[in-house]
């Protein structure tokens, strides 16, 4: 990311690096000691952590696992990605090698708590992915929707315009005239269940509120 001028910004994007939210690898090195002497002495050192831009089988296969282990439903990949363009507009935060993971996996979580009936608890998401421990989801969830100045508010037209515009990609052909065919769609029709998302969004703020400050 760039300076605070620019489209992102360098502190709010560090804010979600993963190693603030990862627990460490620690490498171990045992030495002989000398025959006279009985016993080992060992090294404890930090395995530092190199990140690279994820591949789509890197995104694919860390998505899918959420959305089998969690049970997920499809919807909620419309939801997850409101919130990651969100979170990328309004909060400054850019989508890097080093953040990727943990920002798809809080957009998951908040997903999972509009859509759900039963909603997915952070220490479900824990357990699938247990280098993150439940404190660190805890206090990954509180940055995320403190960066949103928690607007989690979805509202019916916003999830039809998405909804319309990931069904356009499945065009092969002729993409740009479907994509304006569908948002005019949108404009008129809201797909089904877009006031479910609508009125759980509105309530989840509170319900985050409350759950969070239980939390620190």
């Amino acid at each position: 990311p760039g300076s605070d001028s620019g489209q992102f910004r360098e502190a709010a994007t560090a804010v979600f690096h993963e190693s603030r939210y990862v627990r460490p690898t620690w490498r171990y090195q045992f030495y002989l000691l000398p025959i006279l002497w009985t016993g080992f002495q060992y090294q404890v050192q930090e395995v530092e952590v190199e990140y690279a831009p994820p591949s789509m089988t890197d995104i694919y296969d860390f998505l899918n696992t959420l959305f089998t282990k969690a049970y997920l439903s499809s919807e909620c990949s419309i939801v997850c990605l409101i919130y990651v363009e969100r979170l990328m507009d309004k909060g400054k935060v850019s989508l890097l090698a080093a953040t990727w993971r943990p920002i798809l996996l809080c957009s998951m979580l908040l997903a999972s708590k509009v859509w759900q009936d039963c909603a997915s608890w952070n220490i479900e998401f824990s357990v699938i992915y247990p280098q993150y421990e439940l404190a660190a989801i805890n206090e990954l969830e509180r940055n995320y929707v403190s960066a949103l100045s928690w607007d989690m508010y979805i509202s019916q037209s916003l999830y039809a315009k998405y909804y319309y515009a990931l069904r356009s990609l499945n065009e092969k052909q002729d993409f740009r005239r479907r994509y304006n065919t569908f948002i005019q769609r949108a404009a008129k029709e809201h797909p089904k269940d877009a006031m479910n998302v609508q009125m759980r969004s509105d309530k989840l703020r509170d319900a985050l509120q409350q759950a969070l400050s239980r939390s620190l």
